[in-house]
């Protein structure tokens, strides 16, 4: 069986036009959660261990219960967290210490499941 010499660079296009077109389905936010009002600095963070929708639901209710937090999106396609913070109350130095905390396993011992690897 003969295979013509331009079937390799038409997959090759179409393959590369597909991605292109379906680009937007996968670099929507994974969640997208609110604590409190509006307003506030926002900082971008590339985070380690941000990889599925379970990891980002995870990576969110870290900052339930923390003090200063507007909102979050997470982006786990991109490992990005975007935070929106007061900084009166917060500062990104406490942000990363939250991402980084040690998370308690259930056999007692504990560990690092993100590391922030830059912030903007």
């Amino acid at each position: 069986m003969k295979i013509s010499k331009y079937i390799i660079p038409i997959l090759v296009v179409v393959f590369l036009s597909g991605g292109y077109l379906l680009r937007p389905a996968f670099t929507k936010p994974t969640t997208d959660v609110a604590f409190t009002k509006t307003g506030g600095e926002e900082l971008t963070c590339i985070v380690d261990g941000l990889k599925c929708k379970g990891t980002a639901n995870f990576f969110t209710r870290l900052f339930v219960n923390t003090p200063g937090i507007i909102s979050i999106v997470t982006f786990a396609t991109e490992h990005k967290a975007v935070i929106k913070y007061d900084p009166g109350v917060i500062t990104p130095e406490g942000i990363q210490l939250v991402i980084e905390q040690a998370i308690p396993l259930n056999d007692g011992t504990s560990r690092q499941v993100f590391t922030l690897l830059s912030m903007d």
